[in-house]
């Protein structure tokens, strides 16, 4: 059954994805330099690149409904995305790796959100969106899954070296089953456990892969080797710690789209001036909870990532004496190999951490920005 959902999963990402395959050709006739230069997507290039080379975005403004479309188009990849994910949290559940892919669940699950909510108050006010609010909601999206794919980089990084360890731990036990020190069940309970991490690495490759070709493909650039993804830049820590709640809480209730919809909304009799009243409190209620939870989301993200920066700092002094126990001959291959995969989880815990915090920070700086241009 389980097989039988993530094969449906792939077919229904590979088809809404086929849009975006179509804008990468047109892309690549429209930059012909991109297939000739070796170029880095930088984090903080993501709005220019979208600019650049996405074709939705570029005709985003032609009219009401293709811009209805592409964000339908771009929420369905999302939700997709989501959903493959939380798969792969569900399967992998009680292991180092739910928490990872649960994490990118959540942060391609706002996204989806955030653009079901504008075309939600794109339906009332049946207009196009400024290409302000367009460029923003497809930064906003690029942001996620380029945060999505650094993450999953560092988990395969962290599962190659496990494997390893399970490889060599798997011969060792081998070895001694054949001089009497292990038995069978020894070298099963090895094998199984061999398996089970190179399957976790598969799986982390395979999203590796995805990712990369689903953000390339936004960006309107080539999946053919000659792009290269940089990383994610590091949370800015005082930002985080400075944040003011209330003051933020009164400007992102004010730009937020349903309450500006309801505001903008025509109201001439009392009836509807009562309506519209009501429609407005509601829609401030809904925004303040939303930025509420968004909020805590971030202090919960900061706090995590202490942990995970101070769980760091331990690896880090385990990981010097491991190196010290190995030039001196004290540890065996596999004691060596597990200490490394060891550390390599820390790093990628902590790598992960700092990309979540970095993106619960985005998703409040843009909370508070709302639809602060349809004041203008």
């Amino acid at each position: 059954m389980r097989r039988k959902r993530i094969l449906l999963l792939w077919a229904e990402r590979r088809r809404l994805l086929a849009g975006f395959s179509a804008a990468l050709i047109v892309g690549l006739c429209s930059f012909p330099a991109f297939a000739q230069e070796n170029i880095t997507v930088e984090y903080d290039q993501l709005r220019q690149l979208l600019l650049d080379g996405n074709i939705n975005l570029k005709e985003a403004n032609d009219s009401y409904e293709s811009t209805k479309k592409n964000y339908q188009d771009l929420m369905e990849q999302m939700r997709q995305e989501q959903e493959y994910m939380k798969f792969l949290a569900e399967k992998y559940e009680d292991t180092e790796d739910e928490m990872s892919y649960a994490a990118s669940a959540s942060m391609l699950g706002a996204q989806a959100s955030r653009l079901s909510k504008q075309l939600e108050a794109m339906n009332r006010r049946t207009r196009t969106l400024t290409i302000e609010e367009n460029t923003d909601s497809y930064t906003m999206a690029a942001q996620s899954v380029m945060n999505s794919y650094n993450q999953m980089v560092l988990n395969a990084a962290a599962k190659e070296k496990s494997v390893q360890a399970a490889q060599a731990s798997y011969e060792a036990t081998v070895k001694r089953q054949s001089s009497g020190a292990a038995t069978a069940a020894d070298v099963m309970e090895a094998a199984d456990w061999l398996s089970q991490q190179q399957n976790l690495l598969s799986a982390s490759r395979q999203e590796v892969s995805q990712l990369r070709f689903s953000l390339l493909s936004m960006l309107g650039l080539p999946d053919d080797g000659t792009v290269a993804i940089g990383t994610i830049p590091e949370p800015d820590l005082m930002e985080v710690d400075g944040v003011n709640y209330e003051e933020d809480k009164l400007r992102a209730v004010n730009n937020d789209s349903q309450v500006q919809s309801v505001r903008h909304s025509k109201a001439g009799t009392t009836a509807e001036i009562a309506r519209k009243s009501k429609e407005e409190a509601e829609a401030a209620g809904s925004a303040e909870a939303e930025f509420l939870s968004i909020y805590q989301s971030l202090q919960e993200a900061r706090l995590t990532y202490q942990a995970s920066a101070d769980a760091y700092e331990s690896a880090c002094a385990a990981y010097q004496s491991l190196q010290l126990k190995k030039q001196a001959g004290m540890l065996s291959q596999t004691d060596y190999l597990e200490g490394e995969a060891d550390y390599l989880k820390a790093v990628a815990d902590r790598g992960g951490a700092a990309m979540n915090l970095k993106q619960a920070l985005e998703n409040y700086r843009w909370a508070v920005k709302g639809t602060e241009q349809m004041r203008q």
